[in-house]
């Protein structure tokens, strides 16, 4: 059977994707949007069933070495994909390319396979990716290690929910969104919540037997009690990219998680989960909002060799640069040297208080300039504890928190204020229960987790300060009285509870209209 490169028209329009690539002078494809993704599509000469046979169609590779404009050079894996739709039984293989740069982009394949070998094409970036992500991915701040930012945009405070009690009980634990065993409806419902939350991150299973009761998410062929980790379910991969894509469209960081614990992986064969991982890199890390954690509480069923090993094996088929870590039991970040992770990710643990968050956070974040995700220290409850940790999180100097509660206003704070440049100042606070960030001489955060009265030193400080009192629950914000600095001073909350303090330079003035300038008349 003759071979075919060609990009999908209809998978083109529901991705926003596109590529000249080989086709017919007829043809016309629109071009892929920059932070948008082309898909190649390359048909095999044989026929393939994923679910049985041989040879498994799995087994073949495919690699695309990709030019972009600049004349930079990307090397990508290809996947094969059954009938292109979700269906089992067909040679389509695809190799997906993130398209970080305006203007024509080429590429040419290898493969195992005769007839996919030595295919070539081109397509064109032009224009923007529509929605959040126009200003790119998640990256770390150059400027500032400790933080994240989009590529090309403003600074991000992370903020997620992944342990959520308050919610009906299929909706309790986000890494649950792909599982076979929810509904459609389920996943709406997800989302809706997400972002009524006014969250900016979801955290999501590619793999999971044990964890949240055996919810599983099973990527291979079979259930989650029967599976053959040679082989992928097409039909389930095609949902988890549905779905990534709504995400994307909604504002929505996917932090995908390979491996969950309570179910075994770590002592599956090295060539399983380095399978999962390949595979799952070539289908979903083309996509601009992605990022990736290898396991959760690596240490149950993984050694720190494992560990090293197949994240690296990660990193080695991470084209596009998502950011990658491993996620921990309770303690300190175990690689923080390690050039594979891009962030620490780790918990304080879900019993203990917000002292202890705060103490965590601080721990963890002076291990490495890099940016710190205390990801799980309570279980959700719209409680006023959780609130405490959830803020603890922030004080502590973290770039982001993935669960909590009365999340909303933390999110509106974050927003609100050059979070970046802050980082943890005990020695600010002299008296009263509270901690704080600060920019000494511009910016200071202070969260009063029990009210009271607080005494903050401003001494070599001069000049004045707006203080401003932010509640935790509702998300305002009341004008205090200014304060010179220079000094030390005392701040009583407004009310009872926790509140937060924000201490900030006027802004300066507008600059005056030049005297020569004047209005015309309409015409």
């Amino acid at each position: 059977m003759r071979t075919e490169a060609t990009v999908s028209a209809a998978l083109a329009v529901a991705l926003l994707l596109a590529g000249a690539v080989s086709l017919p002078a007829a043809v016309s494809t629109p071009a892929v949007p920059r932070f948008g993704t082309a898909e190649v599509v390359l048909r095999a000469s044989q026929t393939f069933d994923s679910r049985q046979g041989s040879p498994n169609p799995f087994d073949v590779t495919l690699t695309a070495t990709v030019t972009a404009p600049s004349g930079k050079i990307y090397q990508a894996d290809g996947f094969f994909d059954g009938d292109g739709a979700g269906g089992p039984v067909g040679n389509v293989f695809k190799v997906r390319i993130y398209a970080a740069e305006t203007g024509t982009w080429s590429w040419s394949t290898a493969s195992s396979r005769a007839e996919l070998a030595g295919r070539t094409g081109t397509f064109t970036c032009a224009g923007t990716l529509p929605g959040p992500f126009a200003s790119g991915p998640l990256a770390v701040n150059p400027r500032r290690p400790h933080t994240f930012r989009y590529q090309e945009g403003r600074p991000v405070y992370l903020v997620g929910k992944f342990l959520d009690l308050a919610a009906p009980p299929v909706l309790q634990y986000s890494h649950t969104f792909f599982s076979e065993q929810l509904t459609e409806a389920d996943r709406q419902a997800f989302l809706d919540r997400h972002l009524g939350m006014g969250l900016n991150k979801i955290n999501l299973y590619l793999a999971n037997h044990g964890d949240y009761d055996g919810v599983a998410t099973t990527p291979w062929v079979g259930v989650k009690g029967a599976n053959d980790k040679r082989r992928f379910d097409l039909a389930r991969w095609h949902m988890y990219e549905r779905w990534l894509r709504r995400l994307r469209d909604a504002g929505l960081l996917a932090h995908l998680w390979f491996f969950a614990d309570d179910s075994g992986f770590g002592d599956l064969p090295d060539a399983d989960r380095q399978r999962l991982v390949r595979y799952g890199m070539a289908r979903l890390s083309g996509e601009v909002h992605t990022l990736f954690t290898l396991a959760l509480e690596w240490q149950e069923g993984w050694t720190p060799a494992e560990v090293q090993s197949h994240s690296n094996f990660l990193q080695q088929h991470n084209p596009w640069d998502r950011l990658v870590s491993v996620h921990g039991v309770p303690g300190p970040f175990d690689f923080p040297a390690a050039p594979w992770a891009d962030y620490m990710d780790v918990q304080a643990g879900n019993e203990v208080g917000p002292s202890a968050v705060y103490a965590a956070g601080v721990l963890n974040r002076a291990l490495a300039a890099k940016p710190l995700i205390q990801e799980e220290f309570g279980l959700g409850r719209e409680v006023a504890e959780e609130r405490r940790k959830a803020w603890a999180a922030f004080l502590s100097g973290a770039a982001g928190s993935g669960t909590g509660a009365f999340l909303r206003p933390l999110a509106q704070f974050t927003n609100s204020i050059q979070f970046q440049r802050l980082a943890p100042a005990p020695t600010v606070v002299l008296a009263g229960g509270a901690w704080a960030l600060a920019a000494p001489g511009e910016t200071y955060v202070l969260y009063l987790h029990d009210g009271g009265t607080v005494q903050v030193s401003l001494l070599g400080v001069s000049g004045t300060f707006e203080a401003e009192w932010f509640d935790p629950r509702r998300g305002t914000f009341t004008r205090g009285a200014d304060v010179q600095g220079g000094g030390i001073r005392s701040f009583t909350a407004p009310g009872s509870g926790d509140w937060t303090l924000l201490l900030h330079r006027p802004a300066p003035p507008p600059a005056p209209v030049p005297a020569h300038f004047h209005t015309l008349r309409p015409c």
